[in-house]
Parts: C-alpha cells; structure tokens; sequence
C-alpha cells in the first residue's frame, strides 16, 4: 500500500503542468505593447541641440559666434531640416542674415542670405542693358565698375565714371531679344541688371540710366573687395 501511494503523489506532482499557448501570446503582446509605448513616447521627448538668436538679428547683420546660443528644442516635421544644428556654428558665423531674427528665435537655414543684402544706406537701381554690352557671365553678387557715356555719337561725347564699384543685385533676362553667342548658338539677352548703389549716388546715377548710355565694367574679385 505504502508503495501505492508514493506512486500516486509522484505522479500527482513530479508531472509537468500544461501551458496554455494562448496565455502566451497574450502576455507576449501585452509585454510588446508596452515596450513599444515606452520607446515611442521616449522618441517623442527627444530633443535635438539647434542655434538660436542670443539677441534681435536685423536683416543684412553678419553674424558672429556670439550673436548665437544653443537651445534643446524638439523639432518634429519641416523642422527638422530647416533647423542648423550647433555643429554648424563655425559655419554660419560670417554669413548674412537675410531677414530680421528675434532674441530667442530658432535660426534657419532660410534666415541667411544667399544673395547681396540690400544696406540701411543703399538702394538698388536696375539699368538696361543691352546684350552684348554686358559679360554673359555676369551674375548677383560680381562687382562692377559704372560708366556713363553721355551725348554718344556727337563731337562732344565723353564718357565718366560714375561708381568705382557697385555690386550686382539681380539680373533679368529679356522676354524677347536674342543674342547670338560666340558658339553660333542663340540665347536669351540680358535685359536688366539692378545695382545695389549707396543712396548718395542714387540721383546721379539714376539720371545717367535716363539720358546717358550706360556701360558695366566686370571688376576681379580683389577690387571688388
């Protein structure tokens, strides 16, 4: 008898219990659900270090190191690629703002100016132009000197400088006159090119793109300095 029941109580418990597969998979989602929460919402908290205005920026300021801070901001979306990260201080410092930043303010890649800044004392005035009277090259950002020829074709003709230098604004292309390249080949001419001028100068120059012809000297990059 006694070796009977020693029998029964291994049996009763020396088997192995039965697991339910679906309790399992159960817990496995559970387990998978919070796993993910917890990693989304640790990504969603997640902060970025970004440059920010250290003090009001106006239009046309060239930026140095300490015009800039860095913040932590979470950027989601669009933001992410218009913000300048801190590890890009060395290279914005030097650049132009091209619109007023405020203290505080996130800085972005469209703030910098990619062109001229037209100054607090300057103005910009476009002058016709011929197209073979200008390099084709000619570009926004090239200094040039500007004459003015007055009376052409008569005796008394002469021609004057009227800006050491002024730097090119912008250029237009003609919607109708075509030039004929050196190649052979033909191409759009140029139309009008605006001169970023200092205001003192911008009565006389004014008055030579109305009655004189205007001619533009490409400088080197030196004397444009």
């Amino acid at each position: 008898m006694a070796t009977t029941a020693t029998r029964r109580r291994w049996t009763r418990f020396g088997a192995p219990a039965r697991v339910d597969g679906r309790m399992l998979l159960g817990v496995a989602l559970v387990a998978a659900s919070v796993i993910g929460g917890v990693l989304f919402w640790g990504s969603a908290r997640e902060t970025v270090p970004v440059l920010v205005a250290a003090r009001d920026l106006p239009a046309g300021h060239v930026l140095e190191a300490d015009d800039l801070s860095v913040a932590q901001l979470r950027l989601e979306g669009e933001l992410s690629s218009l913000a300048i990260p801190d590890a890009e201080l060395d290279a914005v410092a030097g650049r132009t703002t091209g619109t007023a930043v405020h203290a505080g303010e996130m800085l972005v890649w469209p703030d910098l100016a990619t062109g001229p800044i037209i100054g607090r004392d300057e103005v910009a005035i476009t002058v016709p132009v011929e197209a073979d009277a200008v390099y084709p090259g000619l570009r926004a950002g090239d200094s040039v000197a500007v004459l003015g020829t007055s009376d052409k074709g008569e005796p008394g003709s002469q021609t004057v400088t009227l800006l050491d230098s002024a730097v090119v604004y912008d250029i237009s292309l003609a919607p109708g006159p075509i030039a004929i390249g050196q190649d052979g080949e033909e191409g759009q001419g140029l139309s009008n090119v605006t001169l970023v001028v200092p205001r003192s100068e911008a009565e006389r120059v004014a008055h030579a793109v109305v009655s004189w012809d205007v001619t533009l000297a490409l400088l080197s990059a030196q004397e444009g300095d």
